[in-house]
């Protein structure tokens, strides 16, 4: 799947080039920022389905921190807001 040029160029711009690849770079954000989209994306599936089922005992109640380990790196995640 190819990636459209105006993203990039969108993500890319008022960057410093040389740092897209290093520590709290571009890269770096957009791990974070994939994760967190799925980490909630689970969640919301997750309460979906016990809805459905009429079992909701649990909903969002806030939002807590946490560490993943990627392939290059330790990084920290906030995951789920109070809906």
């Amino acid at each position: 799947m190819a990636i459209e040029k105006e993203p990039l160029d969108q993500l890319l711009a008022g960057r410093d080039p040389s740092e897209v690849f290093g520590k709290d770079g571009l890269l770096d954000d957009l791990k974070r920022a994939l994760s967190e989209r799925i980490l909630n994306a689970e969640l919301d599936e997750h309460l979906d389905v016990e809805r459905s089922e009429g079992t909701c005992a649990n909903r969002r109640n806030g939002s807590s921190r946490k560490t993943v380990l990627t392939g290059t790196s330790k990084m920290t995640l906030a995951s789920s807001t109070q809906s």
